[in-house]
Parts: C-alpha cells; sequence; structure tokens
C-alpha cells in the first residue's frame, strides 16, 4: 500500500496510509459533541435510598417518642437499647440516632413523660371530691398509670448505678415535688413547708407503690395510705 501523507517530529518520520488520514480528517470536520461524565458530580449525584421505616417518622419526633415510650413501658428497662426500641416500634437504629442522639437522651424523655403521667394529678386544693391525692393513687394503681409507675420504679433503682438517669430522675423528682408543693402552699402553708410536704407525700407514695407491686398485698397498702392522706387532711384541711 503506497502511504499517502507523513509527519516529522524530532527527526523522526511517521507514515501515515491514504485512508486512516481521511479518516483523521473527517474526524476534525464533525462538530464536537459533550458526553457525560462517566462519574457524576456530587451536586448530580443521586442521593442513597432512605429506610422506608425512617420516612414513616419524618418530621414526626413526638409521635416516635410516644411510640418508643410505649414499647419500653409493656417490655420493661431491660429492652430499652436503641436497637431493640427500634425493632420494637418499626424503624431503623439510625431513625433514632437522628430524632434523640444517644440512650441516654431517648429515655431521659421516656422517664419524663412516665413520670408525669404516673404522678399527674390536679392541685391539691381542687378536683376530685374525695381529693386529689386519693385521685392521684387511684390513677397510679389502675392501667394504664401502674405501667408507669412500674417502669418508673425501674429506672429509678438503675439511677443509682447511671449518673445519666440520676440526672434525670432528679429532675423529674423535683419538678413533681414543686407541682405537690405548690398545692399545699395553696392550701396555707408556708413555702418551707409546703416543700417539704410535697418531698414527704411524693416519697411515701413512691414506697407505698413499691410495695404494692412487688407485694401484691393491695388491701395492706392501700389501708396505709388511707391513714396517710387523713393525717394530712388533719394538718391541713381542704378548702372548700
Amino acid at each position: 500500500m503506497t502511504p499517502s501523507t507523513s509527519a516529522g517530529r524530532a527527526g523522526l518520520t511517521l507514515t501515515l496510509p491514504h485512508h486512516v488520514v481521511k479518516q483523521f480528517r473527517r474526524a476534525a470536520r464533525r462538530p464536537r459533541r459533550d458526553y457525560p461524565s462517566p462519574v457524576p458530580a456530587p451536586a448530580d449525584a443521586v442521593p442513597p435510598r432512605e429506610d422506608g421505616r425512617r420516612l414513616r417518622y419524618r418530621h414526626r419526633r413526638e409521635e416516635l417518642l410516644q411510640a418508643a415510650t410505649e414499647h419500653v413501658v409493656a417490655e420493661g428497662l431491660a429492652q430499652a437499647s436503641l436497637r431493640r426500641v427500634a425493632e420494637g416500634v418499626g424503624v431503623s437504629h439510625a431513625a433514632l440516632l437522628h430524632h434523640f442522639g444517644t440512650r441516654e437522651d431517648l429515655l431521659a424523655e421516656i422517664v419524663e413523660r412516665v413520670l408525669t403521667r404516673a404522678f399527674s394529678a390536679p392541685g391539691l386544693h381542687e378536683g376530685d371530691p374525695d381529693g386529689p391525692l386519693r385521685a392521684l393513687w387511684r390513677h397510679a394503681t389502675a392501667e394504664p398509670g401502674r405501667r408507669h409507675v412500674r417502669l418508673f420504679l425501674a429506672v429509678t433503682g438503675q439511677a443509682l448505678y447511671d449518673e445519666g438517669l440520676a440526672a434525670t430522675v432528679s429532675r423529674s423528682v423535683r419538678e413533681r415535688t414543686d407541682l405537690i408543693a405548690a398545692g399545699f402552699a395553696a392550701a396555707g402553708a408556708d413555702p418551707a413547708t409546703a416543700r417539704s410536704l410535697g418531698t414527704l407525700v411524693l416519697s411515701t407514695m413512691r414506697g407505698l407503690l413499691l410495695d404494692r407491686l412487688v407485694t401484691g398485698d393491695t388491701d395492706r397498702v392501700d389501708a396505709a395510705f388511707e391513714l396517710f392522706v387523713r393525717g394530712l387532711e388533719t394538718a391541713y384541711p381542704r378548702r372548700s
């Protein structure tokens, strides 16, 4: 085959066949095309597919906390690892981390919610005809209040060995104590006495409820609680 052209560089001569030269010339006359990069730029990258269970609770943190609380109340503190709670609620472990950060943070919110539900009642100077303390006792000894009390007592025991839980329980107890103390203050007690009475009521109820749950001797414990309330009513009669 007769060569049709040649190119030289640095004293070297390269001879190409005629048909190859024609192909190069045709390629040079073609309009330039922009081909997509085989690797997309970061801005164009397709985001990873999210877990559908996590999407279920996006922007629904309160609902997720409610579900986590119900799971821990039903299953107990031993089932309160992030992975077990995630499985029980039906979300991914990553979803709980996204919303609550750590197990300690999640438990802190659950404890606060449980304590509020277990020891919530109207002010001591108003409410139930039999008295708000009796109403509170009925609430704490019947479902679902009893389940919340059981978990709170379990968390309180665990707090003896866990500084994070201890801080959460301590804060919640102080808040509940202040609420009860406000009721005694409204009934005429001075602030210092009202706070002491609030501490007495909450601590006594906690001990009696623990006794009731562990022994199952409801008549004995209920009678002790009634005696306790009568003593308070004698010292601080309810205002009509």
